[in-house]
């Protein structure tokens, strides 16, 4: 029963610290100012991405909704039924979930876009695609969530050695 507790709590910490990050980006910056965060290298910058990951597809944003709804439901189906919940598959779980959960929610206000501020790289030409909170906690979650399948399979490899 911790493990839900906890779950819950990463899910809503996550969740609102997307939305406040977002909301303060909106209230502070312009569209396409830069303002240094570490020097050039860390830059916060408004960008309304309409399109999917990393800016692809610009201007299918009613695709990419139904898309992370549609993989929304699967994630949640996918922890439901999953018979192994160890602590760090549960917080892999609420990660990937608030992150989607924060992206739709830019989706479904009637935001021009996704709500992305972090830029990361050196100089103009060498930038990481700019990026959120929720974009973040997606991809530390299935980090995390490759680290439980890889321990998972080691298991199931000793299992079997030892059988």
């Amino acid at each position: 029963m911790k493990k839900y507790i906890y779950t819950a709590l990463i899910f809503i910490a996550s969740l609102l610290l997307d939305i406040i990050t977002k909301y303060l980006v909106i209230l502070t910056i312009s569209e396409h100012e830069r303002i240094n965060v570490i020097g050039s290298i860390v830059q916060f910058t408004l960008v309304y991405n309409q399109g999917g990951l990393f800016g692809i597809l610009q201007g299918y944003q009613n695709l990419f909704l139904i898309v992370s709804i549609i993989v929304l439901i699967f994630i949640i189906l996918f922890f439901i039924y999953e018979k192994n919940k160890g602590m760090l598959f549960c917080i892999s779980m609420a990660l990937i979930t608030s992150g989607a959960v924060g992206n739709i929610l830019d989706r479904v206000t009637g935001r021009k876009g996704v709500v992305d501020f972090i830029n990361v790289g050196i100089g103009e030409n060498l930038r990481w695609p700019t990026f959120n909170i929720a974009d973040s906690v997606i991809v530390v979650g299935a980090i995390l969530l490759f680290v439980v399948f890889f321990k998972e399979e080691k298991k199931r490899k000793t299992a079997e050695k030892n059988s």
